[in-house]
């Protein structure tokens, strides 16, 4: 006899071979393994479907090139205007959603989009958070070591959603509490040290003990596979104790206003750019007051 997890797997892969995004999206919601919009996931999911049958690509054993081919996806409309960065994005996040439930039905063991890079998003006319509601959250967020390091990362040091993921502990060196992201080396602020700190020594490395040193060289630094799960978590704790929700990317944009100190501690490479990054960030505060 066919255990009911089976069939369901049977039902998901007979879709997936059928790009079938409307009765793969409804089975996935109906056995709670997806949340959200069944409409909005099967609009964004649908268009790499189509393109996945015409190219012969396997969703579940994706080919080696398969970033490359998905960027080129979700960049086109399917009347063959380009699309927006939101729209991209979105589309990529419905198939990360897609790939979440795959794993749980054990149809693929990885993650296709591990380190898959999004665009940013697209800026938004919001009003930024005050510094004061940032440190409301940062001391909310105190309960969880990784998404408190991971806070002021991104408001101390404006790193990005996707490098921010990426990281192992071998990026961050102690003894001079520095970051290695991308090509830059970024002295941290005594906050965001501390924060990574207290968050290395949960991970097993100890300074007095010479023989835990390097034992968390094979670690990602943060639990989170996917932006979505570090928004998720973010949402939680916010939820939890009734603040509002900050999406991480405008956390980020507040890095200029509120800690403006060098080109390459934000992660510029060049200080024209982050000159002009700079003004930017000063109109908009303006703006906002």
């Amino acid at each position: 006899m066919t255990h009911p997890h089976d069939h369901l797997a049977q039902k998901i892969t007979h879709a997936l071979q059928d790009h079938d995004a409307d009765i793969l999206i409804a089975t996935l919601h109906d056995a709670h393994l997806i949340r959200g919009s069944r409409a909005q996931l099967t609009s964004n999911l649908r268009p790499i479907l189509t393109a996945a049958l015409r190219d012969h690509i396997n969703l579940l054993h994706p080919p080696p090139d398969f970033h490359s081919w998905l960027t080129r996806i979700v960049a086109t409309n399917i009347k063959g205007t380009p699309s927006r960065p939101n729209t991209r994005n979105s589309r990529v996040i419905a198939l990360r959603t897609l790939y979440r439930a795959l794993r749980q039905l054990n149809l693929i063991t990885g993650d296709p989009l591990l380190d898959y890079v999004s665009l940013p998003a697209e800026r938004r006319d919001d009003p930024l958070p005050t510094a004061a509601d940032l440190d409301r959250l940062l001391h909310a967020a105190r309960q969880d070591p990784a998404l408190h390091a991971a806070l002021l990362l991104l408001w101390h040091h404006a790193l990005q959603l996707s490098d921010l993921l990426r990281l192992r502990w071998p990026a961050y060196t102690p003894t001079d509490g520095t970051l290695l992201r991308g090509e830059l080396i970024t002295h941290l602020t005594p906050q965001a040290e501390a924060a990574l700190t207290r968050l290395h020594h949960r991970a097993g490395h100890h300074p007095l003990y010479p023989d835990t040193h390097g034992s968390t060289d094979h670690l990602r630094i943060f639990p989170y596979d996917t932006p979505d799960a570090l928004r998720l978590r973010l949402r939680q704790v916010t939820r939890d104790l009734n603040l509002p929700f900050t999406p991480p990317g405008l956390i980020r944009r507040c890095a200029l206003r509120d800690h403006p100190s060098t080109a390459h501690q934000l992660g510029y490479t060049r200080d024209k750019d982050y000159q002009k990054a700079l003004k930017h960030a000063q109109q908009i505060a303006a703006r906002d007051r």
